[in-house]
């Protein structure tokens, strides 16, 4: 798609100062015409043709005084050229103001569609990074899925269309390359967990706000399943969202998927070091147990010194800093998700404000075993505090 809309505006460009030319000659043709010739609406058509011809250029300021030539043109042919013989002086000014007309409405459809023509192709010019980013993290996700043994998908907002890893299927129990049901693997999750997983997909598109939950599943053939799912924002290079990127993976307990679950989570590890934003995990109790790479390289603090219980705290903005843990300590207590914005400090010294959310794991019985978590840099402008 790429390569031919560079060719086309290539084409475009090289031959545009030949129509510029030959749009010149004509109207100069047209209006000689129309001095030593009856007046009448064939001229005003004559000019549309002119006009037509500008078009080619797709240059709209070129068109706009090509139009305004022609309406200047056939308003002074009705002074230089001869009055007809027979006809009254009535019907010849309506003949020339018909040609007015349809001048100005040829003018207004060319430079509408000319204009409605360059938005398109800035829509697309926009999209196309938008698409190459897409097609990268898809072929990422397909590489780490082989990886790891996690299936992995990924959701395109403006075709609201999912791409898949192939290890999604075995999870839900479905052959290698049989096509999902309409509903991605939703319809596999019992209720209420599908309730809750579909409005969590649906923040995440909506509002950016990420995911993870286990939650039991039942396969095609019946079987019963623990799986963890989970999904973020994908942003393009402008911070604007253009997707989610998620994981399905399996969680029952057997000694194949104990293995495999253990060398899965070495390599997320490491997946989640590289990361640019904060992510962080906490004990039932509430005590912080991981955090990744990122918020170290955000405050200057050494990892191991931020492992020290409590330590954390530190980082946060004196006055925040009450308010942070009776809002964490409330979640401990009634298992809602933890949803807060505070300042921590950069490795420069400088305040910064995060969006801090985590989302309690539950196993099949509803006990939390753990927390996920995430803090994300945000803009003074978004905070709500």
């Amino acid at each position: 798609m790429i390569s031919v809309n560079q060719s086309e505006q290539s084409d475009t460009r090289r031959n545009a100062p030949k129509y510029r030319r030959f749009s010149i000659f004509f109207l100069a043709i047209v209006f000689a015409a129309d001095i030593v010739t009856p007046l009448g609406v064939a001229h005003g058509i004559l000019y549309l043709l002119v006009i037509a011809l500008a078009n080619q250029t797709r240059d709209r300021d070129w068109v706009l005084r090509i139009g305004l030539w022609s309406l200047l043109m056939c308003s002074a042919g009705l002074l230089l050229a001869d009055l007809p013989d027979g006809f009254p002086l009535v019907a010849v000014l309506a003949n020339r103001l018909l040609s007015l007309i349809a001048i100005s409405v040829t003018l207004t459809v060319s430079l509408r569609w000319l204009a409605t023509r360059d938005a398109l192709g800035d829509t697309r010019r926009q999209l196309e990074p938008n698409q190459r980013h897409l097609q990268q993290a898809q072929s990422t996700l397909d590489m780490l899925s082989h990886q790891t043994g996690i299936g992995y998908w990924c959701y395109d907002k403006a075709s609201q269309a999912f791409h898949r890893s192939e290890l999604i299927n075995p999870i839900i129990g479905l052959s290698p390359g049989e096509p999902p049901p309409a509903d991605g693997a939703l319809s596999f999750f019992p209720e209420p967990g599908r309730t809750q997983v579909v409005a969590a997909f649906d923040d995440c598109v909506q509002h950016g706000k990420p995911y993870i939950q286990q939650l039991p599943l039942v396969t095609r053939s019946g079987q019963k399943r623990l799986v963890q799912t989970s999904g973020r924002p994908l942003f393009d290079t402008q911070g604007v969202q253009i997707g989610v990127v998620g994981t399905l993976q399996d969680l029952t307990g057997t000694t194949q998927s104990n293995n495999r679950f253990a060398e899965s989570a070495r390599a997320l590890q490491s997946q989640l070091d590289a990361l640019p934003v904060t992510v962080w995990s906490a004990l039932p109790d509430g005590s912080i147990d991981y955090f990744n790479q990122a918020l170290s390289d955000f405050s200057g603090v050494p990892r191991e010194s931020l492992s020290a219980p409590g330590e954390w705290l530190t980082l946060l903005h004196p006055d925040d800093q009450e308010r942070c843990v009776q809002t964490w300590t409330q979640c401990i207590q009634n298992g809602k998700p933890y949803d807060i914005q505070f300042r921590i400090r950069r490795y420069d010294g400088q305040y910064r404000w995060h969006q801090v959310q985590a989302t309690p794991a539950r196993d099949i019985n509803g006990n939390i075993i753990k927390w996920y978590g995430s803090a994300v840099e945000i803009p003074e402008s978004a905070v709500k505090v």
